[in-house]
């Protein structure tokens, strides 16, 4: 459901896109390609959500270089990121290392766009404009990927709150039982007793009494029982082993090492052999338990199996333990669970929903300190004196010119839509030195080793 409403919104956000730059540069070939793309995106998420948010990372960073798309912005392709992001993270992707990978390598492509266009400079434009594109993304992909961690979260502590309701009502009455007929059958059993040892009886009522008692302690003792499977079970990795086999079940258990966290592990295995017997009657099932340091790792393997559903309290339910790993190697189900020493995983959620945040955070933190160190470099010499800028003359040597020059450019071109020479041309653009409404900054392109354009930018064109 949640992708059904995601990818509708998408698409009414790409018409409506278009729709706003019809009389512009859109064309209905885009149109089509990116309600194809978001399409197709939407089919494959479920299986390779990493792969899809890197892969629409990609696209929006693409669209940024390109003329046709990248003036007017297009802001659908970004809604696009922040949707497969949530979907992500509400489907339990933990990491999103495509993304990251996608973000190295525009670095280089950036960096050589912007040296072609700009020169020796281009390498800290091209860096300056990469740690943009990296906050950008980062801000919009990696909020809603916490946000679908959050509610995936809120979903598993509620399954396991009512899962821990029905457990100690189970043990409630379990407790019921056993206060109160165990109570009653102790007292049948002591007068049973007491009449089997009565003087003023004859031997055939007292034989009578000692079966009776026999009888009451049998069912006393199969109480007992019952009231075992009805609460919580007795976390004996042998004894549930030996009862599946008694059921017909083959099954080889192998334990190396003392395993923490017993019940957690007895658990995992007990719904491992479950899902086996559910889905492969009758297949031979290995057990390997494994302790090492303060984890367990519980390995349950048969053929040809398939893995139990997401939803009710099977397989996917054994993600508030530990961390799970299920699915088909050649032709095997396995089922493997890292169990931890400390109790229950819904008891470390919140936790270690901090900790998946600390990574985008400090990303972004570093980025962004970064950026700002490389603003406040180039800003201490990339400023050009009215003065300076007078006495150069169109068809100057650029040798002569550069001398007059600040040592940095100004990072960014707020206003690319002047005109200019060819797109070939090497332009420079400087701050002025002292700003006015008609003179915000300069520009100077050189052609052929000389000044071909020399002019000023008013605050007026960068507001357009």
């Amino acid at each position: 459901m949640a992708v059904g409403r995601i990818v509708c919104l998408l698409f009414v956000a790409a018409v409506l896109g278009f729709e706003s730059f019809a009389g512009g540069t859109a064309r209905w070939e885009e149109l089509l390609a990116g309600l194809a793309g978001v399409g197709l995106a939407a089919v494959l998420v479920r299986r390779f959500p990493s792969a899809v948010v890197a892969c629409a990372v990609a696209v929006v960073l693409v669209l940024s270089f390109v003329p046709a798309t990248a003036n007017p912005v297009r802001f659908w392709p970004w809604a696009a990121v922040a949707g497969f992001a949530y979907l992500a993270g509400r489907w339990g992707e933990d990491r999103l290392g495509a993304v990251a990978a996608v973000l190295g390598a525009g670095l280089p492509v950036v960096v050589f766009a912007e040296v072609a266009e700009r020169g020796g400079f281009g390498v800290l434009h091209g860096l300056y404009r990469w740690f943009l594109q990296v906050l950008v993304v980062l801000a919009v992909a990696g909020g809603p990927w916490l946000t679908g961690r959050y509610r995936r979260q809120r979903a598993r502590l509620h399954a396991a709150g009512l899962e821990r309701a029905a457990l100690l009502e189970r043990n409630r009455i379990a407790r019921e039982m056993h206060d109160s007929l165990g109570h009653e059958l102790e007292l049948v059993a002591l007068r049973a007793a007491a009449l089997e040892v009565a003087p003023a009886l004859d031997e055939d009522v007292r034989v009578r009494a000692g079966e009776v008692r026999a009888g009451v302690t049998a069912a006393t003792e199969r109480l007992r029982e019952i009231i075992g499977l009805l609460g919580e079970p007795v976390p004996d990795l042998d004894r549930l082993v030996t009862r599946a086999q008694a059921a017909g079940q083959e099954v080889r258990l192998t334990v190396t090492g003392v395993p923490v966290n017993v019940p957690a592990v007895y658990r995992v295995v007990r719904e491992g052999l479950t899902n086996a017997a559910r889905h492969a009657p009758g297949a031979p099932v290995t057990v390997d338990v494994v302790a090492e340091g303060d984890t367990t790792t519980v390995t349950v393997g048969n053929p040809a199996a398939t893995a139990d559903s997401e939803s009710g309290f099977g397989i996917a339910g054994l993600r508030e333990i530990g961390e799970v790993t299920a699915g088909m190697r050649g032709d095997r189900f396995v089922l493997t669970v890292v169990v931890p020493a400390e109790g229950p995983r819904r008891e470390r959620e919140r936790p270690r929903l901090w900790r998946l945040a600390r990574v985008p955070l400090a990303a972004g933190g570093g980025v962004l300190v970064l950026a700002l160190g490389l603003y406040f470099v180039t800003g201490t010499d990339n400023r050009l004196d009215p003065a300076v800028f007078e006495r150069l003359v169109v068809g100057q040597s650029q040798e002569d010119v550069e001398k007059m020059l600040p040592r940095f450019q100004m990072l960014g071109d707020p206003a690319p839509e002047l005109p200019g020479p060819a797109r070939a041309a090497d332009c420079r653009r400087y701050w002025a030195s002292v700003q006015t409404d008609a003179r915000l900054f300069y520009r100077l392109c050189f052609a052929a080793g000389r000044l071909a354009v020399k002019e000023t930018a008013p605050r007026a064109a960068v507001s357009r």
